[in-house]
């Protein structure tokens, strides 16, 4: 097949264009042509449409790290006349202006939902607003949503969701999936923290992340003079998030870090937190489970994320960072017992593989051609 990704913004890293990428490779390496309309630098395998400006609106949006696309119908015409199917990530313009088209050319087409309400509204602090998400999202199926007979979702729990708020299309439950470099390892720890109990938590910085609460709960644990935090991500809240950490007895690591200095903390931290309230799946939990650390996740109801946890010690109460500190305690208390589930986690994780995920994907991709084909010779 020859595959067209549809993506406002590929180079940002952010967890939708990291598993766009991840998934653009597997399928490659399955035989298949993958190519990306996109922004950005120029590339054999890409399509690129110019930034889109929208000046009351690109400054928050650059401030999260993100960029609209400028739907350019020559672009996108040239780059339908190329693929057998296209896949749109984002309910933005440039998917909506893909899809009209695709419709008109006759090209079969699919849709992910990746962008979550409460992501948006969370930067306003209204993640809990319930009427203005519910608008939202009935927002995103009227203009984009309902033109499709699939949408990939990332997690069971965002494909009950969407059907509650009124969505009709047939939902494919399709983990983002994690790569097979994930897997379980351990490295000596570093001479800084050679002696601390690491805590770990990977993600952009922002309000719905909520990576103030770990700095709360290491202030209320027994054992704050042994714990080491490290938060790795860049965002809006750098800066408090800096601020709160001075009254810790360790001051914690805060910011952007490459691949491979990932890899060597997953191998050497001793837990990972999720602390977000929102979130569609986790890709960074799921990468941690898969390196063997046990998770401590957040019970948020506006987050997939609990869905990893086995049993309830991996569990905190939301938005309670003396909930949390008494779960972070229990673990340093019981170094045999993390030590036994970091294994059982890693073996569970194999279950959210990148090549699983991706066979089901191509499997849904053939199942929009051949009911597109089938509907055109009908018609």
């Amino acid at each position: 097949m020859k595959i067209l990704f549809v993506i406002e913004m590929i180079d940002n890293h952010n967890g939708t264009s990291v598993s766009a990428m991840r998934f653009a490779s597997e399928l490659k390496n399955r035989g298949h042509e993958v190519k990306i309309l996109t922004t950005g630098e120029p590339k054999p395998d890409r399509f690129v449409v110019p930034n889109r400006r929208l000046p009351l609106v690109d400054p928050i949006a650059q401030r999260h790290g993100f960029q609209y696309a400028e739907a350019d119908e020559n672009i996108i015409r040239e780059a339908l006349e190329w693929c057998d199917v296209a896949h749109c990530y984002m309910p933005f313009g440039l998917e909506i202006a893909t899809k009209r088209m695709a419709e008109k050319m006759g090209k079969p087409c699919t849709a992910a939902f990746h962008v979550q309400p409460e992501n948006v509204t969370a930067t306003f602090s209204m993640q809990n607003v319930k009427w203005i998400n519910s608008l939202i999202y009935s927002n995103f199926n009227k203009t984009f949503f309902k033109e499709f007979k699939r949408i990939h979702c990332p997690s069971n729990f965002i494909a009950d969701y969407l059907q509650k708020h009124g969505y009709t299309s047939k939902m494919h439950v399709i983990s983002n999936g994690c790569p097979t470099e994930y897997h379980w390892h351990k490295c000596a720890k570093p001479a800084w923290c050679a002696d601390k109990f690491v805590v770990l938590m990977v993600g952009r910085l922002s309000p719905e992340k909520h990576q103030e609460i770990i700095l709360d709960a290491v202030q209320h644990s027994a054992y704050e003079k042994q714990i080491q935090v490290i938060l790795v991500g860049t965002g809006l809240s750098e800066q408090k998030l800096r601020k709160k950490a001075e009254k810790l007895t360790n001051p914690p690591r805060i910011g952007f870090m490459s691949d491979q200095d990932l890899m060597d903390v997953l191998g050497y931290a001793d837990l990972y937190v999720h602390a977000g309230e929102v979130e569609l799946e986790s890709l960074s939990c799921l990468e941690a489970m898969s390196s063997g650390l046990v998770p401590l996740i957040s019970d948020s109801p506006l987050s997939a994320t609990p869905q990893f946890a086995l049993d309830n010690r991996s569990l905190f109460k939301h938005s309670d960072p003396k909930a949390l500190a008494q779960k972070i305690d229990y673990w340093i208390e019981n170094p045999e017992a993390i030590k036994k589930m970091g294994r059982t986690y890693a073996n569970f994780a194999k279950r959210y593989s990148l090549t699983n995920s991706v066979k089901l994907f191509e499997k849904m991709l053939k199942e929009e051609i051949a009911e597109h084909e089938t509907s055109s010779k009908n018609n």
